[in-house]
């Protein structure tokens, strides 16, 4: 009798653990924190072969405890490409894994380690967060304006964030700017907002309960509530340098034989403009516009590679006039325009001036 009785409450167990089960299996993190399971365990007994009434346990109840997890990931597999003075995008996706509704606050910091494995070389100039706003995955400025995500479901689809930073104008074609993006979990809104703090101590049945169960990120530790993930920009660009030099050609005295710097004197300048940018990330340098004041006590030398030409470019005449080619001299400044310059490319300018 008592061997049947035993059975008969294994099977009611079980299938009640079953139901209990089958209630959650959809969600994310399991059951979710704060519901009540009650249990209760049934004995039916005879007498003399008699059918007793059932005997039926007091509820052994427990409150289900709140496990706090969360994903980020990079959405890029590689670099961002960037262009120097512009803002680069790098997004993440955030899933709350746990199983409780959570804020999340966010901060992105400078990281020195690429996670690709290049040499990161420069920080953005700044760094700010937004969470897509209508979830179409692309950075609105106008539209996503929040810093946080405000209660985030554990079974919602993945958020986007947006790791927005300004790339310095002039930094050179290669560098590499990696940032790390940490989402730390909060109470919602309605709880205070307060950062989640984990319980310490035994475990309380009646009482909802914290755990950390998130794994160690790219710069954060296990179990710590947190997670972090690193992106890192690629700058796309020209590296431009240029190089001015001058050279005695002539003087009124020794003529083309040794001249020296003396009044009368002809002087030519050579201004060299250089692209150096190299590799995948090299792009022409465009629009550029070389200009050179005269200084004080010098006259320009308006017809040194023929009538009215008096710069060259690149073994180019170029006329002094305005809008007809890409050289000319006018409020006392020689003004030089380069459409492209292709990465490892130069150009080189030349005018004469004369000593007064």
């Amino acid at each position: 009798m008592l061997r049947h009785m035993q059975k008969r409450m294994a099977s009611a167990l079980a299938i009640a653990a079953l139901f209990v089960g089958a209630a959650d299996v959809a969600k994310a993190g399991g059951t979710t924190a704060g519901t009540t399971i009650s249990n209760t365990a049934t004995v039916n007994y005879s007498v003399n072969a008699v059918a007793q009434p059932a005997i039926t346990s007091a509820a052994a109840d427990f409150v289900v405890d709140r496990k706090i997890d969360l994903t980020l990931t990079r959405v890029p597999a590689s670099y961002v490409n960037v262009t120097p003075a512009t803002n680069g995008v790098i997004a993440f996706t955030i899933v709350n894994t746990s199983n409780a509704p959570l804020n999340f606050a966010l901060a992105a910091a400078n990281n020195p380690t690429d996670p690709f494995g290049g040499t990161d070389n420069f920080d953005p100039t700044t760094t700010n967060v937004f969470v897509d706003a209508n979830g179409n995955g692309t950075y609105e400025p106008a539209t996503d304006t929040a810093t946080v995500v405000d209660t985030l479901a554990p079974d919602q689809a993945p958020l986007t964030l947006f790791v927005v930073s300004a790339i310095p104008g002039g930094q050179a074609g290669g560098s590499i700017a990696a940032v790390t993006l940490t989402a730390a979990a909060h109470e919602t809104t309605a709880n205070g907002g307060a950062l989640v703090t984990q319980s310490a101590g035994a475990d309380v049945a009646a009482t909802m309960q914290t755990v950390f169960a998130d794994g160690a990120g790219a710069t954060d530790l296990v179990r710590d509530g947190a997670y972090s993930q690193t992106g890192a920009f690629l700058v796309q660009g020209a590296t431009v340098a240029v190089v001015k030099t001058e050279t005695v050609i002539s003087d009124p005295i020794n003529g083309v034989t040794n001249p020296k710097h003396i009044p009368g004197a002809i002087v030519q300048y050579q201004v060299t403009v250089t692209n150096s940018a190299s590799g995948p990330s090299a792009l022409p340098a465009t629009s550029v516009s070389v200009t050179d004041v005269m200084p004080a006590n010098v006259t320009f030398q308006p017809d040194t590679y023929a009538v009215g030409s008096g710069i060259n470019l690149g073994g180019a005449p170029q006329t002094n006039a305005t809008g007809d080619d890409q050289g000319q001299f006018s409020a006392n400044t020689v003004t030089v325009t380069i459409p492209s310059l292709a990465p490892g490319a130069s150009e080189v300018i030349t005018f004469r001036v004369a000593v007064n």
